[in-house]
């Protein structure tokens, strides 16, 4: 099932992303404001389907290095952690041009300026979305490929031309159709021969599953570090009173909390991939969902700093009417925004409760997470809100000892396709 799904996001993503380039509206336009404005539905159609490509590309690449056993570890290691951090990041960098859209419905161009060079020049945004999501990018779309092929994946002619494709969209993203579509099409190509690979699997041969233990500790560490990233998002929030002239007044602080919240939903991630590999079916399609969802909902977080950066520049009143702006498109929201949030808070219930059926861990523990979710919804923002994320900890810490203690035996063992 793993393959199969990791197949078909290694197909439709670079489908996507070739759509998502070639009705982008600002194509073959030079740097400046106003086009969004007379585009709306051509933004968002690219946007959406923009974020979606590089959201696919996770699992995707994720699949596709979970055959290495220990050829080409070292690099798929690296790749690993890129894709998780660094991809996840970079898909959710697609949210500002929601806000560039929707300052430009609500503002005069020298004021989106002022705001977008607001929110360019904030410094923890900057250190913590901008650098590692670009430097994740790249990481993941070069190092995969080559580790794949190391590891006997796919072969190195795939690899190759994935390396081609990504180079043709570097250079010609923003060039007018269709020298812009070269790289996303030839990425269709490879990363369909890799996904053809991907679900024909061979036998293993005898190496250690090198790989395959460092993913199951990564996991285990996220169990961890996912809920505790979420208590000190939820402790550090400066508004918890309801009053946004909080956020403004702190607004270091401000970034800070929502970097670690963006944390940890993006940690969530290899957590949940690390229970649902120990459990049942209903465990795993749970989990797939919850991937999705979580890697959308951690990209909600830096609208925070957008909304910093409006507010800083604009009036309350002014600020308040780009926030319903951007609520208000309609690609954003049900694209984007609410499907996260519901599918990310069930998705996590979900696998533990998948877990606790498949008897990897107890009832009770899957209970901790029930409540903490719970709590998280009901309690609010403040010294309070940070109760939810507490009772995480303890259930998904939980978790991850009922984890270390199964047999390795147990665990499935990735068959790598020989080239």
């Amino acid at each position: 099932m793993w393959r199969k799904a990791a197949a078909a996001s290694l197909v439709a993503a670079p489908i996507a992303l070739t759509v998502a380039t070639g009705v982008d509206p600002a194509l073959g336009i030079p740097e400046q404001y106003g086009i969004y404005r007379q585009h709306p539905g051509a933004v968002q159609a690219h946007s959406i389907l923009l974020h979606w490509a590089w959201v696919l590309f996770v699992p995707g690449l994720l699949g596709l290095l979970a055959p290495i056993r220990q050829r080409g570890a070292v690099l798929a290691r690296i790749a690993w952690i890129a894709v998780i951090i660094g991809l996840t990041t970079f898909s959710a960098l697609m949210a500002n041009d929601f806000v560039l859209l929707a300052l430009e419905q609500t503002l005069p161009d020298d004021q989106v300026r002022a705001v977008d060079e607001k929110f360019l020049a904030m410094s923890v945004t900057v250190a913590g979305w901008q650098w590692p999501g670009l430097i994740g990018w790249g990481l993941s779309l070069i190092l995969t490929p080559i580790a794949a092929a190391r590891g006997r994946v796919i072969d190195w002619w795939t690899a190759g031309a994935a390396l081609l494709g990504m180079a043709l969209y570097f250079a010609f993203a923003i060039s007018p159709v269709p020298l812009c579509l070269l790289g996303p099409i030839v990425m269709i190509g490879a990363y369909g021969a890799a996904a053809w690979r991907l679900v024909r699997p061979r036998p293993a041969g005898a190496e250690p599953d090198t790989f395959g233990a460092f993913r199951r500790a990564f996991g285990q560490i996220c169990l961890y570090a996912a809920p505790l990233s979420f208590a000190i998002g939820m402790a550090t929030v400066p508004d918890w009173s309801g009053d946004l002239a909080d956020s403004v007044a702190k607004p270091v602080q401000t970034q800070v909390s929502a970097l670690f919240l963006h944390l940890a939903w993006v940690l969530f991630v290899p957590a949940v991939l690390a229970v649902a590999a120990r459990a049942n079916r209903f465990t795993q399609v749970a989990a797939g969902v919850a991937v999705l969802a979580l890697i959308n909902f951690s990209g909600l977080m830096v609208g925070d700093s957008a909304d910093l950066a409006a507010r800083q520049v604009l009036d309350a009143a002014t600020a308040d009417r780009v926030a319903e702006a951007l609520g208000g498109l309609p690609a954003f929201t049900f694209g984007w925004a609410l499907p996260s949030m519901v599918f990310s808070l069930l998705g996590l219930i979900a696998v533990a409760v998948g877990a606790a059926v498949s008897r990897v861990t107890r009832w009770w523990t899957a209970a901790l997470v029930v409540a903490g979710i719970a709590a998280f919804l009901g309690l609010g923002l403040g010294p309070i809100g940070v109760t939810g994320p507490l009772l995480l900890l303890a259930g998904f810490g939980l978790i991850a000892r009922d984890l270390r203690r199964l047999p390795v035996a147990e665990q499935p063992t990735p068959t790598p396709v020989p080239a």
